[in-house]
């Protein structure tokens, strides 16, 4: 069972107790549980894991809007200290999105899922099922970004500004950005902070905002309502035909097919 829901004060979580995993990712807002003794303060982007036979109870009132998933797994070992052994396959008892490339394509698995298991279509369980598959992956692609970060060798004031400058990135994607005021804003030759970059995250700084501004620009256009001109404007795109171009180049159609698909679905 899925769904999405949106829970609002004075509603508080009553206490339950189930005989399977449910899986809480959080869209927006916040949500205050405890699992047995453990309290957890979620945030946008958190998943929680609950476990079989554990009771779960609200501590407080908040405003939240939520996918949750009900599932059995056999063999599933949960992961409670972050630990790095790949011979299992584990999930994170609790785990933050940090990527927002991820976060971004997060969203859009789990709406999907949703939508895909409450439509009448033939085998629509089992493609929700290949989508909530798809979501944990997701996870674990951020979780390993994680760790490979960590491990980077940096030098000098790089480990400081490199993830300074991931986060401008991700929050100012809208801006007008240009090598020169990147070098401006964070006192570094572009080419040092570029090789730098790329050590961290794989990508070049360019490449890295394009992938943002690119799902950000598919989600918007899924959501059927918005105009090709103002999603590319929104991105960070000040000409419409270099937008169309881009995101072409990225998903194999021009935006305005992308958004006349999403207008049939809706």
């Amino acid at each position: 069972m899925t769904d999405i829901t949106v829970i609002k004060p004075p509603y508080v979580h009553f206490r339950r107790q189930h005989f399977e995993y449910i899986l809480y990712y959080i869209l927006s807002g916040e949500m205050f549980l405890t699992e047995g003794e453990v309290k957890y303060h979620l945030k946008e982007n958190d998943f929680l894991l609950l476990e079989p036979t554990m009771e779960h109870v609200g501590r407080k009132s908040s405003e939240c809007r939520f996918c949750y998933v009900y599932f059995s797994w056999g063999e599933l070992t949960i992961d409670k200290k972050d630990s790095q052994d790949i011979q299992t396959f584990s999930l994170p008892k609790h785990y933050h999105i940090e990527d927002i490339r991820n976060a971004i394509q997060c969203h859009e698995l789990a709406e999907r899922l949703v939508k895909c298991f409450h439509s009448k279509e033939r085998c629509a369980e089992l493609m929700a099922a290949n989508l909530f598959y798809e979501l944990l992956l997701t996870q674990a692609l951020d979780y390993e970004q994680k760790l490979h970060k960590e491990e980077v060798p940096f030098q000098g004031k790089a480990k400081q500004i490199i993830p300074e400058l991931a986060e401008y990135l991700e929050q100012s994607y809208a801006s007008d950005i240009s090598g020169d005021m990147i070098q401006e804003k964070f006192h570094y030759h572009f080419d040092y902070l570029n090789r730098q970059f790329k050590k961290w995250t794989g990508e070049t700084i360019f490449v890295y905002l394009n992938k943002i501004r690119m799902e950000r620009a598919k989600q918007m256009l899924q959501t059927g309502f918005y105009t090709v001109e103002e999603v590319a404007l929104q991105t960070g795109f000040q000409n419409v035909y270099y937008f169309e171009r881009v995101f072409k180049k990225y998903y194999g159609k021009t935006p305005g097919k992308m958004k006349k698909i999403s207008d049939i679905n809706s």
